[in-house]
Parts: structure tokens; C-alpha cells; sequence
């Protein structure tokens, strides 16, 4: 008998994608251990790859040879680390994303850890202009460089001395290659410098205590500390209004769960939120906090899980990978925000956080706690056939009420001459607050200048030469760019079709609205805050800290700014297009604008002065804009249920979504054309109850060059679903056709 590692190698295809059996030699024997990572020799060539070992065993080596059908059974060269980088609970969580998002084990596997790349020690590598700076302007004044991502590196490296490269890849966006590019083309240099990689290392935080909580945090922090009492696994939805104090709920218990000796993770939808609830945490726990999202540097997220997983901390508070934090002894796990798409991975493996945290509170016999102040349809309807705790929150910690909503008819704004961005109502209670020194918040749900580019005398309408997109006008750049592959080229100043003059930009973005807000309003200070401002380290918090403590008059902004924020001086908040938000082709369109019209309502009049709202449409009649101005989820959540109950939407059923992705259009339908046939075969010889959907175009059909066609099934059960698209995915692989590339999603955010 030899002991014997059961491992799963890494960048294997799916076909590839199983346990492998490799002799552990003497010498490794009292070192290795199950979650260690070491290097294997793989496939006929004995090529050296990584690998991860699950198992230990004990085994016949002619069995096992028998067993692998070969007639060698080769061992491990060299161990990679000195201790388990995961634990066993963690081991079962990748198996089980390996079955349920139909990935390979690594895909998993490399969720769970930081980037291993060899220790640099503090040295960051940094990017620094190279080339004249007349030169670069020059060159970005024409169609030189058609990247919007290396525009923008090369735009704040004229603005600024250096850039850590590592911030450009992950902040400016584009990957890689786009830095590499200016490199090799000689706009850009490279050196290091050392660092101290704490993020918080500047940061004076001062300590409070818990407060005394109101009547009805009070009811709610008893009932789940009794739920809390009995360790073992449960979930509780806090439905809480805005501004009726969910996170001094979540601290509390928190902190009940660390003087019983436990640990636990907060998560948070969006960066924006982070700096912000991590302040208050931090004054709450002091040293006590590990912090995790994508915005730290390489360095500064590889400290903080190696602090984590040292026992160091007992609070991990971040976005959705910190699910993940090796974190032990968990008591809690909270998920604020809960109703928010951004818990669910868009990349392979699309998990979705709250399915993890639901595996991890099993394993530790902790409570999950969902809190919002909207909760997902799925999550409520839970809590009303009593399948998890429902407590709610129905009054605000001020002294304030909910904000007062009005709603204006931009018809008859139209009607009575009104051609501006701004409703006679809206224009003046901005007036008003500038004058009065209070604050507004401005939410517009689309970034950019204008929708689109078109010309009046021949109907030209510039579009991505990659994409079947129009492109975006940013003023900013003087350029228009594809949302989805990042191509840009400078702005038309005449029609490239008919040669007119007559070309103009149409549609509203976040950069035309603040434009507009200083042409109506010049005396007032306006900042922003969508993907374009925040595209650097850091810019999230600055421009939060800006608004607050320079008292700005107008913050504008995206999606970003409609939820968690906690500014005592606002009390306007202007919602411009709510219906634009109605007009996608998704069946959760009303719930998104029912609760992004609320979330953002519920910034106002957070303090001690009154709050108001104005909120802007066309469709005055939409039961989801209607009822978000009474703040009435009951009466939303009623009318919702029952749709998605004769429609057979989730809850009622599951969703699975197969996108076949390639060069060539035929060939590409042609594929999702031959799944579709298998799975209806399938349905038909097993009595799946699959509901196949067809085959469809996705709403955007070409990104990046590639064609994409769809299939969406629905049924009851999720795991028929798993094993169809499971048996859809493995065959895919074995007749693969050239170019063409499969993409799974159970239970997608969108579809």
C-alpha cells in the first residue's frame, strides 16, 4: 500500500477536468496535506503543471494502475506551498460550484484564493509617460489610438506622474494588453517603487460604541439574538425602510456573535458602499476588521485574507468575493443590500454569493441574515411561506418620515413648452436647496454625454464596427465608444455618409445632466460619480468625502449613488428618467425600477431636516413607479408575484441560459440550434417538465465580433436544469465546432 494524493490540475478543459492519482514520495509523506497546492507531471509529455490535492489515500498500486488504466502511476515532483492555502469546508464548496455552475474545479478553486503570483516583496510596478507630452496629445487628438482604455491611461498619466500598473488593470480597465500596447509602442515606461501595502494605513478612525437602539431595532435585535442563541443554521430577512438603521442592527449582532466567540462576514453590493460602512465597522471593531474587494491592490487583498486566515480578525467586510474569506468560525454572515444583481457573478463560475453563504452558515452552524429595504422578489416570497424569519423595520431612527415623492408627467411638460432636462417642480427645489445651502442628489441611470450620434439629413446613426451597438458620446474625450468592446474614435464633426453638418448627438447621459445642471445652475458646485469618475483607486471615496465635507450643492450619478449612502444634508433627490429603466426586455424590469426608485428616494431626508423627491416620467402609470412613490413594497411585492406566478418566472421556477458565442452567425445557430434539439429530446425521454424557450438572438447580437444565439429552459426543479445543461455543456465539448464558444448560466440576474 502507498499513500496515494488524489488531485485536480489546473487549466484543464472540462473534458480533462477529474481527480488524478499521484504517489506522494517519501520525503513529502509528513508534509503534505489535503488544500495544499504542489506540481504534477500531466499528460504524455509529463508536462510540469499545478495542481490542488483533495484527497489522501492509502492504495494498492496495481489496483490503482487497473483503476487508471495506465501502466505507471507517476508522483508528485515538488510541493508548492507549506500549508493548506483552503480548508476541507472549502474543498466541498468547490466541488459543489464545480457541479451547480458547471465549471472546472480550478474555476472555483481560484475564487477562493488571492493571486499567487511569487512574493514581490513591496515593490509595485509603475507605468510613467515616456513619450513627449505634445507628442501623446497630438497623437490622441486624431484616430491614432481606437482603445478607449489605453485613451484613458495615457489621459491620466498626462494629469498625473505615475500610475501603479496594477491600478490600471484593474481601475482604468481593458486588461493587459492595452497597458502592454503603449509600452511596446513607446508612449509609456515601467518602474518600481516600495510600498507599505495597508489600506488603511492613513486612515484615523475614531472608536464608538453600540447605540441604544430605537423600539423597533430593539424587537428585531431580540429576535435574532434568540435565532443566534441556538447555533445552529438559519436565515432571517430584515426588511427595513430606508434610514430605519439596519447597519447599527448588523453591527450589534455582530458584535454578539464575537463575545460568544464567534466570527463573522458582511457583504456590501458596490465599492461605493465600502469605504463608508467599512469606516463605521472599523469604529466599531477597531483592528478587529479585514476588508476585501476589487479595489485594493494585489498586494493589499493578498495581506488582508493572509490576516484573515491567520486568526487575526473577526469581522471581514467586503463586496462579493469576500463570501470566500477564509474566515473560520463563523456566527454570521450578512448580505445588506441583498436585492442587488451585483451577488451574482456575469463571469465563469456565475455563482451567486448568496447560494455561498448559504453553504458556508450550513457548515458552521451560523445564521444567514438578508437585509434592504426592497428585497429581491425571490428572497421576500421566502419569508412569506415562512421558509425563513421575517422582521421588519417600518420607521426611520430620525425624527424624519419617509421623504415626500412627487411625480411629474414629462407629457405635459412637453405640452407646456418645456424642452429642458428639468421639470418646472424639479428646477425649482434644486433653486431652493443652492440657496438654502442643503444638498441634492441627482440619479440618471446611463453614463456618458449622448445615447447616440445621428445624422437629420440621412439618418446615419454611428455604430461600434464590433458590436451591434450604437456608440456613446463622452464629451469628456470628444470621442465616441462601445460600452461592451472599449472601441473608440473621435467624434464626427461631419456625417462620414452624406458629408452634412448636420449631425448631433441625441440621448442623456450622466455627463450631458452635469453640464446642463451648471448651464441652469452656475452658481452651484456639481460633482459626479459613475464608471468614468471612479475609473482610478481610491475615487469613490474622494468624491464621497467631497460631497459630504465640502457641502457640494448637486451630486450626480449612476445606479451608485441610489443605495447605503448617509448624507444628513440631502434632502432633494431627482430621479430623471425613471421609465428609461422599464424599457429593457427582462421580466425583472419593473422590480429593478421599483427598487432603484425607492433605494435612491431613501436618500433623502436622512437627517433632521425634510426629505423630498421628485421623480421624472413618461410612464406615469407603471404599477412599479407607482407604487415606489407611495414606498409601498407590500402593495409592489402583490402585484409582482402574481405576474411572475401566471408567467412562471422565478420563484415559481428556475431558469437556465445557454449563449452560443461565435464568428461566424450560421454556424454559431447552427450549434445552439443542434442543443436545442438535444435538450427537447432529452425532456422528451426522461419526462424532464423542461419548458425550452427556443432559440433566440441575445438582446445585444454581436459583441466583440462574435454572434451570439440563446436558449433559455424553466422548470421547477434546479438540479433538472444542472444536469441538463451539465449534458448539453460535456457534449458541446466533444463535437465542438471551431470558433464557436458555449456559455451556461443557472438562474441569471439577466436575461
Amino acid at each position: 500500500m502507498r499513500d496515494v494524493a488524489k488531485v485536480v490540475v489546473k487549466n484543464t478543459n472540462r473534458s480533462f477536468d477529474i481527480e488524478y492519482s499521484y504517489i506522494i514520495p517519501d520525503e513529502f509523506i509528513d508534509k503534505l496535506q489535503i488544500g495544499m497546492r504542489v506540481y504534477v507531471p500531466f499528460g504524455r509529455a509529463s508536462k510540469k503543471k499545478e495542481a490542488l490535492v483533495v484527497k489522501i489515500v492509502k492504495q494498492d498500486i496495481e489496483s490503482l494502475k487497473e483503476e487508471c488504466r495506465a501502466n505507471t502511476i507517476k508522483n508528485i515532483v515538488e510541493l508548492i506551498d507549506d500549508v493548506p492555502i483552503i480548508d476541507e469546508d472549502m474543498l466541498d464548496i468547490m466541488f459543489t460550484m464545480k457541479r451547480d455552475y458547471i465549471c472546472t474545479y480550478y474555476e472555483a478553486f481560484m475564487q477562493m484564493v488571492p493571486s499567487f503570483e511569487k512574493a514581490r516583496g513591496r515593490l509595485v510596478k509603475l507605468a510613467y509617460l515616456k513619450m513627449d507630452r505634445q507628442e501623446v496629445l497630438d497623437k490622441l487628438d486624431g484616430n491614432f489610438i481606437r482603445n478607449i482604455w489605453q485613451v484613458k491611461i495615457l489621459r491620466y498619466l498626462l494629469e498625473h506622474e505615475t500610475i501603479e500598473v496594477n491600478d490600471v488593470v484593474r481601475f482604468i480597465g481593458g486588461g493587459k494588453y492595452s497597458i502592454n500596447t503603449l509600452f511596446k509602442k513607446g508612449f509609456i515606461g515601467y518602474k518600481e517603487k516600495s510600498v507599505i501595502r495597508d489600506p488603511y494605513v492613513n486612515k484615523c478612525i475614531q472608536r464608538d460604541k453600540a447605540k441604544i437602539p430605537t423600539s423597533s431595532q430593539a424587537v428585531v435585535l431580540e429576535k435574532i439574538k434568540n435565532i443566534l442563541y441556538k447555533e445552529k443554521y438559519d436565515e432571517v430577512l430584515i426588511h427595513g425602510v430606508t434610514g430605519s438603521g439596519k447597519t447599527e442592527v448588523y453591527m450589534q449582532l455582530v458584535e454578539y456573535c464575537i463575545n460568544k466567540g464567534k466570527n463573522a462576514i458582511v457583504l456590501v453590493p458596490e465599492i461605493a458602499l465600502t469605504p463608508q460602512i467599512v469606516d463605521r465597522f472599523r469604529a466599531r471593531f477597531g483592528e478587529n476588521i479585514a476588508v476585501m474587494h476589487s479595489r485594493l491592490s494585489k498586494g493589499e487583498r493578498r495581506d488582508q485574507w493572509y490576516l484573515i486566515k491567520e486568526d487575526k480578525i473577526k469581522v471581514v467586510v467586503g463586496v462579493r468575493s469576500a463570501i470566500f474569506a477564509p474566515i473560520k468560525n463563523i456566527g454570521v454572515i450578512i448580505i445588506d443590500e441583498e436585492h442587488e444583481t451585483s451577488y451574482k457573478s456575469e463571469v465563469t463560475p456565475k455563482y451567486n454569493a448568496k447560494d455561498i453563504a448559504r453553504l458556508r452558515c450550513k457548515k458552521s452552524n451560523a445564521v444567514l441574515i438578508y437585509g434592504s429595504a426592497t428585497p429581491s422578489v425571490e428572497t421576500y416570497y421566502k419569508a412569506m411561506t415562512n421558509e425563513i424569519h421575517l422582521c421588519n423595520m417600518e420607521s426611520r431612527t430620525s425624527s424624519n418620515n419617509l421623504p415626500q415623492v412627487d411625480l411629474v408627467d414629462l407629457r405635459q411638460e412637453l405640452d407646456s413648452g418645456n424642452r429642458s432636462i428639468f421639470s418646472y417642480k424639479l428646477k425649482d427645489e434644486i433653486q431652493k436647496n443652492i440657496q438654502n445651502g442643503e444638498q441634492t442628489m441627482l440619479f440618471l441611470n446611463r453614463r456618458g454625454h449622448s445615447a447616440f450620434l445621428l445624422c437629420r439629413e440621412c439618418g446615419f446613426v454611428a455604430k461600434c464596427v464590433n458590436c451591434n451597438v450604437t456608440m456613446t458620446y463622452h464629451k469628456t474625450y470628444e470621442r465616441l465608444v462601445c460600452h461592451y468592446c472599449g472601441y473608440t474614435i473621435k467624434n464626427f464633426k461631419e456625417c462620414p455618409k452624406c458629408k452634412s453638418k448636420y449631425i448631433k448627438s441625441f440621448g442623456l447621459g450622466t455627463e450631458k445632466l452635469e453640464e446642463e445642471v451648471k448651464k441652469e445652475f452656475p452658481e452651484a458646485s456639481v460633482i459626479r460619480m459613475d464608471l468614468d469618475t471612479t475609473s482610478y483607486k481610491n475615487a469613490h471615496e474622494e468624491i464621497l468625502s467631497k460631497f459630504k465635507y465640502e457641502n457640494i450643492n448637486v451630486l450626480i450619478g449612476t445606479q451608485m449613488i441610489a443605495k447605503g449612502h448617509d448624507f444628513p444634508n440631502v434632502t432633494l433627490v431627482g430621479v430623471i428618467a425613471a421609465d428609461a429603466m422599464l424599457n429593457v426586455n427582462d421580466f425583472r424590469s419593473e422590480e429593478r425600477t421599483f427598487e432603484l426608485i425607492t433605494q435612491v428616494a431613501g436618500r433623502a431626508g436622512r437627517g433632521e431636516k425634510k426629505g423630498r423627491v421628485i421623480v421624472q416620467t413618461y410612464n406615469i402609470d407603471a404599477y412599479s413607479i407607482q407604487t415606489a412613490l407611495m414606498q409601498d413594497y407590500q402593495k409592489f411585492f402583490d402585484k409582482e408575484i402574481e405576474l411572475r406566478r401566471i408567467l412562471n418566472y422565478p420563484p415559481f421556477s428556475d431558469l437556465g441560459v445557454a449563449t452560443f458565442i461565435g464568428a461566424n452567425d450560421k454556424e454559431t445557430f447552427v450549434c445552439a440550434d443542434s442543443a436545442r434539439k438535444y435538450i427537447i429530446k432529452l425532456n422528451a425521454k426522461y419526462n424532464l417538465g423542461l419548458d425550452v424557450l427556443g432559440v433566440n438572438r441575445t438582446p445585444i447580437s454581436k459583441i466583440k465580433n462574435n454572434y451570439r444565439w440563446r436558449i433559455i429552459i424553466k422548470c421547477s426543479n434546479r438540479g433538472i436544469i444542472i444536469r441538463t445543461l451539465t449534458r448539453v455543456t460535456d457534449k458541446f465539448l466533444k463535437s465542438k465546432i471551431s470558433g464557436v464558444n458555449l456559455s451556461v448560466d443557472i438562474n441569471p440576474i439577466r436575461i
